[in-house]
């Protein structure tokens, strides 16, 4: 099969994922509440990330998760959508403190990996949007100051922890895992408490960079520059500490132990997609990948791990080898595309790219995650099955799918999604 023909069933596959936007609203509102008394009140329909294929609980806004829509959705020129889950995420804040793991009763005692807030940004630069921009960056100060820099999220070294508020449910553990998204995952050894975990720390430092650049939007200048030290600040912990210059690679940080954990994944990658690395540990990270790689993709673990959970998740620890996530790959992709390692940043995708294509043609879904080993659908660890999902699998096939069929890295395309945009909002003015 030729280049052209693999590009083109790719199309198709993004075509329908723009249908499916549509197609996956969901509402929350007072009528929804009165009928599930687990729903959070959101005033705007979201593109959920289960909508109309997944499984009922998959129907919420989670907070990771509509990140990589809205990235999705300013490729496709959605700004309607992308609005309407910023103005969620907005008064879930004003709300709650923070943005809840989903606008779920039972999840709102933690959150999720802070990576949202860079979508408020690239919408406020497509659209000129002031007056949701003032709103918006004091929901994010609150979040970032209150929750984020709070006692439990804290730890001596400087670097953030993830923690839960009291989850009823969940073994404590458990439950400050499930806010680091990787629910549930080998990589901390069974508790993320004692952990500085690269995804949440890195998160937090494109975090303040939004912080910092809403602020010179706004005229706040000092504020800017305060943000822009605090991201510094974290980054050059970052470094200091996850930085393994032997094995030329970054991991988790142990601050009980004063260690970092031995365990590969394709979290290492995050301080190139937050521009966290030097560009000598950039390329040296970079000959990692082939530890991951296989012809379907990234695995999230170079090999698989034993339960860090006896007794509680022994056979659901999904989150590692031989399973490919979308979110993970994409993050990788990204971030070696960052450092102009663009033809690494392309052995990160194709794989991936092509399994979700071949799968949508002979079902006519995506999923939540994939057996990257097999090809398969079916994996070893699956915690609840492998379910059909959109959401941020859609995301791949629509930002990876351009990175390996029209070449275009993930940075340039978003600003040239956002550049249209401000044209076309600017014309619309007109």
């Amino acid at each position: 099969m030729t280049d052209h023909d693999d590009a083109s069933r790719w199309r198709e596959l993004d075509d329908q994922v723009r249908q499916w936007w549509d197609e996956d609203l969901v509402t929350a509102d007072e009528s929804e509440v009165r009928a599930d008394p687990n729903a959070l009140y959101l005033p705007e329909p979201y593109a959920s990330g289960g909508g109309r294929v997944g499984p009922p609980w998959y129907r919420s806004m989670f907070a990771w998760d509509t990140w990589f829509s809205n990235l999705a959705l300013l490729v496709h020129e959605r700004t309607d959508l992308v609005r309407a889950h910023v103005v969620n995420y907005v008064s879930m804040v004003e709300r709650f403190g923070f943005m809840p793991n989903a606008n779920q009763v039972a999840l709102r005692t933690r959150s999720q990996t802070p990576v949202f807030p860079d979508s408020i940004l690239r919408l406020v630069r497509a659209t000129g949007d002031t007056a949701l921009l003032h709103r918006a960056y004091a929901a994010m100060v609150t979040e970032y100051t209150g929750y984020w820099c709070a006692e439990h999220h804290r730890t001596p070294s400087g670097l953030a922890t993830n923690a839960d508020l009291g989850d009823p449910q969940l073994d404590p553990r458990l439950a400050a895992e499930a806010e680091t998204g990787l629910d549930w995952t080998p990589l901390y050894d069974g508790d993320v408490r004692r952990v500085a975990p690269l995804l949440t720390n890195c998160a937090l430092v494109r975090y303040a960079e939004v912080l910092a650049e809403c602020a010179a939007l706004l005229g706040k200048e000092a504020d800017a520059a305060e943000w822009r030290a605090r991201a510094q600040e974290r980054a050059a912990l970052i470094r200091e500490l996850c930085w393994d210059e032997e094995a030329g690679f970054f991991f988790d940080y142990d601050h009980v132990a004063g260690r970092r954990l031995p365990h590969w994944s394709l979290c290492g990658f995050w301080p190139l997609w937050a521009g966290v690395a030097t560009p000598e540990q950039a390329r040296r990270a970079a000959t990692a990948l082939d530890r991951f790689r296989t012809p379907y993709g990234l695995t999230t673990t170079d090999r698989a791990l034993p339960s860090p959970h006896p007794g509680m998740a022994d056979g659901d620890v999904q989150w590692m080898h031989p399973a490919g996530w979308a979110p993970l790959i994409i993050m990788t992709a990204w971030g070696l595309d960052r450092y102009g390692l663009a033809e690494r940043a392309r052995e990160a995708s194709e794989g991936f790219v092509a399994l979700m294509v071949r799968h949508f043609e002979e079902t006519g879904e995506l999923y939540e995650k994939y057996n990257v080993v097999s090809g398969g659908l079916a994996l070893p660890n699956e915690r609840y099955g492998t379910i059909r999902l959109h959401g941020w699998t859609s995301a791949a096939a629509v930002l990876l799918g351009r990175l390996v069929h029209e070449g275009t890295p993930l940075d340039t395309l978003l600003m040239e999604s956002e550049s249209r945009l401000r044209a076309s909002a600017g014309a619309g003015e007109g």
